[in-house]
């Protein structure tokens, strides 16, 4: 019987059978298949071809000489193998404890024996397209990752070269704002646009600039003895400005704890990202909640509002790039979507993590959790 199954380039078999005729007759058949076989007599055997050899499907034996058919199984799914082996297991036992042991440790299909050669090519055809499919899955996946490293090259090109003008702009609007020329309201007015709208143009660009860098993997992370309440001190007085004329009252609760190796740069970045986050979306007249505390081998920074707060079907989006949610800032404040992606992704860094408690009208609980 003629198969029109495609069969994939480089499809090796692997055959391990201690039975000498039983791996005759399989061998045989196969290669009239138009498959590249291998064979073993014993389960050492299999695992030294398995060592040298990519294998798409390992036809084993349950009861081997040596390592069983379960070893192999083992042995091949503990294997980071470039490509993806489709394993049958031949055996005699059909008990189902015997079965749910094999399907366990890795095998993908029973063939009982006395094998039936029209039963095992039919098993086998499946067994192709699966290592085929992820063959396709690979190549994609390799794809996808040139075209992401392109584009973050891309991105960081353009952020890069976009924010010296942008930033001139900003300057010579600050310059005729502060000088003493014959400016009507109007003209000061446009002036005035010119240098938030490139306030914020130029905050895009340093959010896509450090994106781009993450994402291309060279986030580099210099850890020194800091002292965070000192870091968190000195970022809510950065901060205090823009709260008071908001009319927002931010509270601090901050435990002496021991000096913790961080990036102080990256973490203050964090930090920012939080308080402005915090302070943009909380309504006039609330209150911000800063704690920082030591739990077990752990220190803990959250951040707590009084807000709108985050629906819950929309929490999990918060860490992905540029998420707009329903909520909006509620003095008309820019929101690029980047920032608590960036925050993740440098709390990851550090192997700590980020977590967030919020619920719709109590506002949201935002916690930065670094091991010490």
């Amino acid at each position: 019987m003629t198969s029109n199954i495609s069969i994939p380039d480089k499809m090796i078999v692997l055959i391990a059978e201690d039975d000498a005729a039983t791996r005759g007759m399989l061998s045989q058949y196969l290669k009239k298949k138009g498959l590249t076989v291998m064979t073993a007599a014993d389960g050492d055997e299999a695992a030294e071809i398995l060592k040298k050899n990519q294998i798409s499907i390992a036809i084993l034996d349950w009861m081997m000489p040596g390592l069983s058919g379960i070893d192999i199984v083992r042995k091949i799914r503990e294997k980071k193998a470039a490509a993806y082996t489709y394993i049958l297991m031949l055996t005699a036992r059909d008990k189902a404890e015997d079965m749910l042991t094999g399907f366990e440790a890795g095998v993908d299909e029973y063939i009982q024996k006395p094998i039936n050669l029209r039963e095992l090519f039919t098993r086998l055809k499946v067994g192709m397209r699966i290592v085929k499919l992820e063959q396709s899955l690979k190549e994609k996946e390799h794809t996808l990752v040139d075209l992401i490293q392109i584009k973050n090259k891309f991105i960081g090109i353009a952020a890069h070269d976009l924010r010296n003008p942008v930033i001139s702009i900003r300057g010579f609007a600050e310059l005729l704002l502060k000088g003493n020329g014959n400016l009507t309201e109007e003209q000061k007015e446009f002036i005035s646009i010119i240098h938030t709208t490139s306030d914020n143009m130029i905050a895009l660009l340093n959010d896509l600039l450090d994106l781009s860098q993450i994402e291309s993997g060279k986030l580099d992370i210099t850890k020194t003895r800091v002292s965070l309440k000192s870091l968190v001190e000195e970022k809510v007085r950065l901060h205090r400005f823009h709260a008071e004329k908001k009319r927002i009252t931010i509270h601090t609760d901050l435990k002496k704890i021991p000096l913790i190796e961080i990036d102080e740069q990256r973490i203050g970045q964090a930090i920012d990202n939080l308080l402005t986050n915090a302070l943009k979306f909380s309504p006039s007249g609330t209150n911000v909640f800063l704690n920082l505390r030591k739990e077990e081998n752990n220190v803990v920074f959250s951040i707590r509002d009084e807000g709108p707060g985050i629906p819950a079907d929309e929490q999990p989006l918060l860490f992905n790039e540029f998420q707009r949610l329903s909520i909006r800032p509620t003095a008309g404040e820019s929101s690029t979507g980047l920032g608590l992606a960036i925050t993740k992704r440098i709390i990851d860094a550090h192997g700590g993590k980020i977590e967030v408690e919020s619920h719709v009208g109590r506002g949201s609980t935002f916690s930065l959790i670094l091991p010490l």
